[in-house]
């Protein structure tokens, strides 16, 4: 079982302005990358595909449980 460093953020910190797109949507592997320093930046992209599918809204409970559920070792 892979483990991951995730800072140490209430779940109802809110997510930076600059892990936004100039057009106001989620910018998913900034955000993924804010939440959890341990990820590539290829494998933070691999997530971002998979988030922008799903359609949920980030928070950081939502990104923490993507890594835990999808991210490779």
């Amino acid at each position: 079982m892979t483990y991951f460093s995730f800072r140490d953020f209430p779940d109802n910190t809110p997510i930076p302005d600059d892990c936004h797109a100039h057009d106001g949507t989620p910018d998913w592997a900034a955000l993924l990358e804010w939440i959890c320093p341990d990820l590539t930046p290829d494998e933070a992209e691999r997530l971002a595909a998979i988030a922008e599918a799903s359609g949920s809204r980030p928070d950081v409970a939502s990104l923490k449980r993507l890594i835990e559920e999808h991210a490779r070792p």
